[in-house]
């Protein structure tokens, strides 16, 4: 599972214009995430030459930097059709927390751990789709580094509910998920967590104004995990808002 968020997860002054916080997680297997990143780099190579760029939402939303080739509107929309075929024919789920910042800062007056409980619920419903039973398998969370005390406090808090579990998930059941966090800098190039941010902003805008068209939202919608496998329902599951 390929961990981003959208937002701040600091609740302490929400910004009433940005009022949420969301934390995503992708899902692969091992072979579908190989698929995965080759496609991608397939796809930096033919439109920026070179598999080093690093796709970031706002940089992109933005046409900065090398996304100023994005200022010719041929170019990108050549751009998005090809990554949106990566959206739907790859093989992935989604699993998304969404805070309301303000909300939480209502019921949790003096509680500040939106990232943490994002987490929790992101390996809950990781553990819940791998299936209980299938002590086969194990989930590896990869995270992008957000500086060294906040990776050792996470570090801590993801070591202690694993140990002891949770409300809905027991200790035993928990042995599913390494005992450790996979930490990588941005510039190590990480795709899946490139594509964990794509992914992120377009659940973000979707909360914030549900009412308008979200074209990138909808390419991936049937990517959430749910009560019928994909597509339907995942309310909850492939998608939870907290509070």
């Amino acid at each position: 599972m390929f961990i981003d968020e959208s937002g701040e997860a600091n609740i302490t002054n929400p910004d009433p214009r940005f009022n949420v916080f969301v934390l995503c997680g992708v899902v692969f297997s091992e072979d579908g995430y190989k698929h995965f990143d080759a496609e991608v780099k397939k796809l930096k190579n033919k439109f920026f030459g070179n598999e080093d760029i690093i796709f970031h939402s706002f940089e992109m939303r933005g046409k900065k930097d090398a996304f100023k080739i994005f200022q010719d509107p041929t170019i990108m929309k050549d751009f998005y059709n090809d990554i949106g075929s990566i959206f739907k024919t790859c093989e992935y789920w989604v699993i998304s927390c969404v805070v309301n910042k303000q909300k939480y800062k209502e019921i949790y007056p003096y509680k500040n751990h939106a990232y943490e409980d994002a987490l929790t619920f992101l390996c809950e419903r990781g553990i819940s789709l791998l299936g209980k039973k299938n002590k086969q398998h194990v989930l590896h969370l990869c995270l992008e580094k957000r500086g060294k005390c906040k990776d050792s406090q996470l570090k801590k808090y993801y070591t202690n509910f694993i140990k002891y579990g949770t409300e809905y998930i027991s200790t035993d059941e928990f042995k599913m998920c390494y005992p450790r966090l996979h930490f990588r800098g941005k510039d190590e190039n990480t795709n899946g967590l490139q594509f964990a941010d794509l992914i992120a902003y377009p659940i973000a805008r979707k909360q914030l104004s549900p009412n308008l068209p979200q074209p990138t939202f909808d390419i991936f919608d049937e990517k959430f995990y749910s009560r019928g496998g994909r597509g339907n329902e995942y309310y909850g599951l492939g998608l939870k808002h907290f509070p």
